[in-house]
């Protein structure tokens, strides 16, 4: 009897190894899967990466040919490019189709306060004057957040019309939000103005699948070197 009771329990230990075997196995094989798929999306975002990353410079041509500026306005400023098969939109525009922080006219900074921040405005206006003249200006639009004066929450609006790269004082109408243009209409005519053709905005998204979406937004400066023609501004790789 003793020795049935000893098989019984060798019988009953052994299956209760067998279901924790059988339930670690699950667990790893449940792991490994989680983790195969998360490279698979790894190599997906980094295949779809170097697509946008080459469709951006495939425009590198465009900005410094001659016929440039024809070209934008016959694609309205959207260029299809092909890379290794896959087609992809590149938005180009103009940096000056927003008011530069450096450079800008006031009155359109003015103009600008009146429609998308509170109507206390007269400290935030005081310090952004003064740090666009302290010798060094605005490296960077976000900067702007740190003025005292106004809630980020409005100045989030502010920082859609505004940039560091445009270096002139007016703003290209042709290159602008349609936000921007009403509001230049309201504005004497020398807030108005084409840009002069040296930097640009670039933005190009493409999607290979789950978790692979990329939006590279860019600003590209054209320079006199002939060995680097153009000069990255700013690039940001949005996952």
């Amino acid at each position: 009897m003793k020795a049935n009771n000893d098989k019984g329990i060798a019988m009953l230990l052994a299956l209760f190894a067998l279901a924790i075997i059988s339930t670690l196995a699950l667990t790893i094989t449940g792991k490994g899967q989680d983790a195969l798929n998360k490279n698979q999306v790894a190599i997906k975002r980094a295949q779809n990466l170097a697509l946008v990353e080459g469709a951006i410079q495939a425009i590198y041509p465009i900005l410094l040919g001659k016929n440039r500026d024809q070209i934008l306005k016959d694609n309205n400023g959207r260029i299809q490019q092909e890379v290794n098969g896959v087609k992809i939109i590149v938005e180009v525009n103009d940096a000056c189709g927003k008011w530069d922080l450096n450079h800008g006219h006031l009155n359109t900074l003015d103009a600008l306060l009146a429609r998308l921040v509170p109507t206390e405005t007269k400290v935030f206006r005081k310090e952004l004057i003064k740090a666009r003249n302290n010798g060094i200006g605005f490296q960077h639009i976000s900067q702007i957040l740190s003025l005292p004066g106004a809630s980020k929450g409005r100045l989030s609006e502010l920082i859609g019309e505004v940039t560091v790269y445009c270096y002139v004082p007016q703003v290209d109408p042709l290159q602008s939000s349609d936000y921007m243009k009403n509001l230049l209409r309201s504005l004497p005519s020398y807030s108005s103005g084409p840009g002069p053709g040296r930097a640009f905005k670039l933005k190009a998204t493409n999607n290979l699948g789950a978790g692979s979406n990329i939006t590279i937004d860019a600003y590209l400066g054209i320079t006199d070197d002939e060995l680097n023609p153009i000069k990255i501004l700013n690039w940001q790789s949005n996952y």
